[in-house]
């Protein structure tokens, strides 16, 4: 399954979301997306992933020591 990682550099994490239609979150960077609009700010952004192991890999490789992690508690 898909999976989007939301990186907010701010508040130092990094929430790992499932795609699909049970988390809003997910619903609403969908529409954002399809209308040509991508967060991609210094603050953080969205980032879409092939699986939510490929999201882990790469929180592991490039942002486990500066952002914590946290899987969506909607896509559970």
């Amino acid at each position: 399954m898909k999976a989007w990682a939301n990186i907010d550099i701010p508040l130092k994490t990094y929430t790992v979301h499932l795609d699909h239609d049970l988390c809003p979150h997910v619903m609403e960077m969908k529409q954002r997306t399809e209308l040509g609009w991508k967060k991609q700010q210094g603050t953080g952004s969205w980032k879409p992933f092939r699986s939510k192991e490929e999201a882990l890999d790469i929180y592991d490789i490039s942002y486990k020591e500066t952002l914590t992690l946290i899987e969506c508690s909607n896509c559970r």
